[in-house]
């Protein structure tokens, strides 16, 4: 059965919803940071500073350098899921939505006879049409269309900002043979490393491969699965298991100090520990680490502990204030910090505890899973924590979306 995947990635998202929301910083280089502070980099860059080079992770000082007009808005998740939640409306009217892939990202599916080039194309026209009416300004979107979601992704990526672009699998076209491998997804420097070692070189040269030459390249199924999708079958993959749950934070210039550092460790903890539940998993490791600040030939400190698998925030907690003990005298010059939860199970598999689990540990998880529920993650936290709830802003990662 014919199959074209529709695949939408609104571009600069995070500033053109800055842009958007704030009519004052249309046309104007704009870039998205996490705290307001010299030292951190850019999560997001409107197109009009990506002109001067701006990208994401581009350092404070290096894109003032590079533009001394660029304007620097505090990242707001609230604001981006909000308008994530709108777009996802809009594309859901026009499109079978299959998959949010991420705050900026997702695709749908046409197959049979409504999955034929004219009727796609029209659709992903429309699909602009209605972006331009409903919001318009600076949100804009790049569209791929291609058999399998890979190759749409591809397309998406090749004509920005604003694009429409379609990939035949049995005949992708010189544009496509142009890309550097390192422009597909999952070609990373490693990989890329391997591919010249057995003679591919061009994405033309990927292509023409067999699917065994890319299984031997890739060590295993994986290369077979790249091929496929490189060749306009979507391959089946296993689900994903959640290995680990964690948070990390880059600290705010006020928290580079030893109590700022435990006030937001006890907070990622508090978190990770209410995430832990909500996913239902138990855990029987944590990890917990801060990273100093390079400029003082900073490096890292790290701890970790076993402990009987527990999914209740108390009994974390202790686990994560025992470990703090161990911590080198003087902290000195900490820039970011985060914990792991790691060794997850899920609750009630075989396992042998030293000790019986205090009722009262569930009680109070089950009490702040309530709270949380109704009221937000921040209608309640332990006093340890309060100094760094503020600076605690929720943050977007790209490829998931975040519980704002």
């Amino acid at each position: 059965m014919r199959r074209t995947v529709v695949f939408i990635d609104f571009n600069s998202y995070f500033a053109a919803v800055e842009q958007h929301a704030n009519p004052l910083l249309r046309g104007k280089p704009v870039a998205v940071i996490a705290t307001m502070a010299e030292t951190t980099c850019c999560i997001a860059a409107s197109r009009e500073a990506k002109r001067f080079g701006i990208k994401t992770g581009t350092g404070v000082r290096e894109a003032r350098s590079r533009c001394p007009d660029i304007v620097f808005v505090l990242s707001d998740s609230k604001k981006y899921m909000d308008y994530h939640r709108r777009l996802v409306a809009l594309m859901e009217e026009e499109i079978p939505v299959e998959k949010v892939c991420s705050v900026d990202e997702m695709y749908g599916v046409f197959t049979g006879p409504y999955a034929e080039k004219e009727q796609v194309w029209k659709t992903a026209e429309q699909v602009k049409r209605r972006l331009a009416r409903d919001f318009g300004g600076p949100l804009t979107c790049s569209i791929g269309l291609a058999p399998t979601v890979f190759l749409a992704k591809t397309a998406s990526d090749m004509q920005k900002p604003d694009g429409l672009v379609w990939l035949d699998a049995a005949q992708p076209g010189p544009a496509f043979f142009e890309l550097e491998l390192q422009d597909l997804c999952g070609i990373g420097r490693n990989m890329h490393e391997r591919l010249k070692y057995r003679g591919i070189r061009t994405v033309k040269a990927l292509w023409e491969a067999s699917a065994e030459k890319l299984r031997g390249v890739w060590g295993g199924i994986e290369g077979e699965r790249f091929w496929q999708a490189l060749h306009g079958i979507e391959p089946l993959r296993p689900a994903i298991i959640a290995r680990q749950v964690g948070h990390s934070k880059i600290l705010h210039p006020d928290l580079r100090h030893e109590n700022g550092v435990r006030a937001m460790l006890d907070r990622l903890v508090y978190k990770a520990a209410l995430r832990l539940r909500k996913e239902g998993h138990e855990c029987g490791e944590m990890c917990v680490y801060v990273k100093m600040n390079r400029e003082y030939a900073g490096s890292s400190w790290s701890v970790m502990a076993r402990f009987p698998s527990t999914q209740e925030v108390r009994p974390l907690l202790e686990v994560w204030r025992a470990l703090w003990e161990q911590r080198p005298r003087p902290l000195s010059h900490p820039f970011a910090c985060g914990v792991d939860l790691c060794r997850l199970q899920d609750p009630g598999d075989p396992r042998l505890p030293l000790f019986a689990e205090d009722p009262r540990d569930a009680a109070i998880s089950s009490l702040l899973d309530r709270i949380n529920k109704r009221h937000g993650a921040n209608a309640l936290w332990f006093g340890s924590a309060h100094s760094a709830v503020a600076e605690d802003v929720p943050r977007i990662a790209f490829h998931t979306l975040p519980d704002v």
